[in-house]
C-alpha cells in the first residue's frame, strides 16, 4: 500500500529533510580532503583519525540528553540550539593552530547533536505504518547532501583552500537555523507535565528494553563500517581517478542506494523489518570484502569496476539501515519517550562514527587486512543482533 501523508505532514516532513540537508552537506564536504587537511598540522594518521572521529564523540555523549531535553521542551528550540553549536564548532575549524586545536574543534562541532530530535520529530509527526517511508525522506536528503558534499568538496578546497569548507560548513548551519525557525512547526504530541515524573520511563528504564539495546548496538556498527569504510575508499579511489572526478563512481552507488532504501523502507512499513536488516548487514559484510581484496588482489584490469561495486554494495547496506533502524526503535520504545529513546540510538550510532574513524587510523599502521577484518566482525555481528529483534 502506498503511504499517506496529510498536507501537514508533507510539510514538516519536506522542512526538516531540507534542513537537514542543509546542515549535512555542511559536513560531507570536508569528508574526501579531510585527510590532507589534517596533514598540514601533522604527519600522525593516528592523530588525523582521532580529528576525522571526534566529531562522532560529543554527538555520542550528548543525543540523550538532546533527546531527553527535547521530550520535555519539544523538538524545534533543541534543534536550533544544535545547530548554532555546530556552526560555531564548523568555524573554529576553519582557524586551529595546530593539530590538537582541529580535535578540539571537531569536538565542539559534534556538541550540535540535533539528529535524535529531528527523528523523534518525524515520529511525532507521522503514524506509525508510514514512518519508515517518511524517515527514508530524511536519509534521502542526507544521502543527496553526501553526494553534493563529496562532489562539491574538492573543488570549493581547489578554488578557496580547505579552510573555505569549515567556513561554508558553519554558515550553512546558520541558514539551516534560520530555515527552521521560519519554516517549521511543531505538532502537538503527547507532553509529561513536570510534577508527574514518575509516568516517566528514565534512561535506564529504556536502556532495559532488550530491542533498543540491540538496536542501538547496530547503530553502532552501522557508523563504524560507514566511518572506516570511508576513511579509506578515497584513499584507494585516487589511486586511478581524480577527486574531481569522483562522481564516475559515486553515479552508479548513490542511484543504488536511494532504490534499494525506498524499496527496503517500505518493506519495513510492512512488517519485514528484521529481515530488511540481516540483509543489509549480510550486503555490508559483502562491500568490505571487495573493497580491501579486490585492491590487494591487484586486479588491475578493472580496478574502478571493484571500487564501484563495493560502493554499491556498501550504499545500498547503509541506505538501507539508515531509515530502518530509527523506525525499529521507535516501535519499541513507549510513545513519551520517543526522544530518549532515539537519543540512545544516535549516542550509540556516533560512537560507532568515533571509533570507526579512530581505528581506522590506527589500524592503517598494521595494514588493511586488520582493517577488514574488524569491517567483516562488525557487519556478521549486526546480522546476529537483527536477527534476534522482536519489534520488526
Amino acid at each position: 500500500m502506498r503511504a499517506r501523508f496529510s498536507p501537514d505532514q508533507k510539510r514538516t516532513i519536506a522542512t526538516l529533510s531540507v534542513t537537514i540537508a542543509i546542515r549535512m552537506l555542511g559536513i560531507f564536504l570536508v569528508l574526501p580532503v579531510f585527510t590532507l587537511y589534517g596533514e598540514q598540522f601533522t604527519s600522525s594518521k593516528p592523530l588525523i583519525g582521532l580529528a576525522f572521529g571526534s566529531y562522532g564523540l560529543t554527538n555520542a555523549l550528548l543525543q540523550i540528553p538532546f533527546g531527553r531535553l527535547s521530550d520535555r521542551f519539544g523538538r524545534k528550540p533543541l534543534l536550533l540550539i544544535g545547530l548554532m553549536l555546530h556552526s560555531v564548532g564548523s568555524i573554529l575549524a576553519a582557524v586551529p593552530p595546530n593539530i590538537f586545536a582541529l580535535i578540539a574543534a571537531r569536538l565542539i562541532q559534534g556538541t550540535g547533536a540535533v539528529s535524535s530530535v529531528a527523528f523523534a520529530l518525524v515520529a511525532d509527526s507521522v503514524d506509525e505504518e508510514n514512518r519508515a517511508t517518511a524517515m527514508a525522506f530524511l536519509g534521502a536528503s542526507i544521502g543527496l547532501s553526501f553526494v553534493g558534499g563529496i562532489l562539491a568538496g574538492p573543488v570549493i578546497a581547489g578554488l578557496s583552500g580547505y579552510a573555505s569548507l569549515f567556513w561554508l560548513s558553519g554558515l550553512l548551519s546558520l541558514l539551516a537555523s534560520v530555515y527552521l525557525a521560519a519554516a517549521v512547526k511543531e505538532p502537538p504530541r503527547e507532553r509529561i507535565p513536570t510534577g508527574v515524573s514518575g509516568d516517566r520511563l528514565s534512561i535506564a528504564s529504556v536502556l532495559k528494553i532488550p530491542d533498543i539495546i540491540r538496536l542501538d548496538v547496530c547503530g553502532f556498527l552501522m557508523s563504524f563500517f560507514m566511518s572506516s569504510f570511508f576513511f579509506y575508499f578515497p584513499l584507494l579511489a585516487r589511486r586511478h581517478l581524480p577527486l574531481q572526478s569522483y562522481y564516475l563512481l559515486l553515479g552508479p552507488m548513490l542511484l543504488a542506494g536511494t532504490i534499494v532504501m525506498f524499496g527496503t523502507s517500505r518493506a519495513a512499513d510492512r512488517g519485514w523489518g528484521k529481515s530488511a536488516g540481516v540483509t543489509a548487514f549480510v550486503v555490508l559484510a559483502i562491500s568490505g570484502w571487495l573493497l580491501f581484496r579486490g585492491a590487494d588482489l591487484g586486479l588491475q584490469a578493472h580496478p574502478l569496476l571493484v571500487l564501484t561495486i563495493a560502493g554499491v554494495f556498501f550504499f545500498a547496506g547503509f541506505s538501507s539501515l539508515e531509515p530502518i533502524l530509527p523506525s525499529l526503535i521507535t516501535k519499541a520504545s513507549p510513545k513519551t519517550v520517543y526522544g530518549t529513546a532515539l537519543g540512545t540510538y544516535n549516542s550509540l550510532q556516533f560512537l560507532g562514527s568515533f571509533a570507526g574513524g579512530v581505528a581506522a587510523g590506527f589500524l592503517s599502521t598494521l595494514g588493511t587486512e586488520f582493517v577488514m577484518a574488524a569491517l567483516l566482525v562488525a557487519a556478521v555481528s549486526g546480522v546476529i543482533l537483527m536477527a534476534q529483534v522482536k519489534h520488526a
